[in-house]
C-alpha cells in the first residue's frame, strides 16, 4: 500500500515491543498521523488485549495545512478516511479508536498518562510538532518510546528543529534514529537490536544515542 513505512523500522517497532513486554510493561499505543495504515497496521499487531490503539489524522482535511513541498510535488494521494479503513481491515477483524482532526485538540481529550508506544509522522510543521512532543511527554509512561518520523528528511527541517528543541530544553532523551528518531523520557529499556542492522554509538547532549543502518544479512 502508499506510504514510507520502512521494514527496518517495522523491525525496531517490534523490538521494542518485545523490551516491554519483557519488562512487564502494560501501556496503550498512539499514532498521530497514520496515511494509508501502514504502520497502524503493525501497531495493532502489537496491541494486547487490555491495551488500545488510538489513531489520530486529518485525512481529507490535511490537504488544506501541506507545505509547499508537498503541494508542489504533489506527495500525497487518497487522503481519505476511507481508504485507511479499507486497507486497515484487511489485516485486522476491528479498526482501531480514531480521531478525525488536528492531532493539537488531542491534550483536551480524556488521555491520562497511560501510553507505553507513541508515533508521530503527522505535520511536520515546526510548532505542531513542538506541541505533539509535549504531549507525548504528558502520556508517555516510564519504559515507554516516543518515536518522529522524518527526522533526517530534507523537507522536514521544522520536525528536526522542534526535536532537538526537545532534547535540549524539555528532557527528552535520544535513543536510536534510523530516518525516525526514538527517544524516551526515563531511563531507557534495554532493547535488544536485530542482527540486520549495523550500530554507531554518538555522544549527543549527554546520551549515548544509536544510529541504526538496516543492511539485511549484515550483522553488526
Amino acid at each position: 500500500m502508499p506510504g514510507w513505512f520502512e521494514r527496518a523500522d517495522a523491525e525496531l517497532f517490534s523490538a521494542i515491543d518485545l523490551a516491554q513486554r519483557t519488562a512487564g510493561l502494560v501501556g496503550d499505543i498512539l499514532e498521530i498521523g497514520c496515511y494509508q495504515g501502514s504502520s497502524a497496521i503493525l501497531l495493532e499487531y502489537l496491541r494486547r488485549s487490555n491495551e488500545r490503539l488510538v489513531v489520530c489524522d486529518l485525512f481529507e482535511e490535511v490537504t488544506t495545512t501541506l507545505d509547499d513541498f508537498h503541494d508542489r510535488t504533489d506527495s500525497y494521494s487518497d487522503l481519505s478516511q476511507e481508504s485507511f479503513e479499507v486497507n486497515f481491515l484487511r489485516f485486522h477483524k476491528s479498526l482501531p479508536e480514531i480521531i478525525a482532526g488536528s492531532s493539537t485538540t488531542l491534550s483536551s481529550s480524556n488521555f491520562k498518562r497511560t501510553f507505553r508506544l507513541i508515533h508521530i509522522d503527522g505535520s511536520h510543521e515546526y510548532e505542531i510538532v513542538r506541541s505533539d512532543l509535549l504531549l507525548a511527554k504528558s502520556l508517555l509512561i516510564p519504559g515507554g518510546f516516543v518515536i518522529f518520523d522524518d527526522i533526517i528528511t530534507l523537507h522536514t527541517p521544522g520536525v528536526t528543529a522542534a526535536v532537538w528543541e526537545g532534547v535540549i530544553h524539555d528532557g527528552l532523551i535520544p535513543v536510536f534514529q534510523t530516518h525516525k528518531f526514538y527517544g524516551t523520557w526515563s531511563d531507557p529499556l534495554e532493547v535488544e537490536i536485530p542482527e540486520d542492522f549495523k550500530r554507531f554509538a554518538h555522544d549527543v547532549c549527554g546520551h549515548t544515542m544509536s544510529h541504526l543502518e538496516y543492511v539485511p544479512g549484515s550483522p553488526e
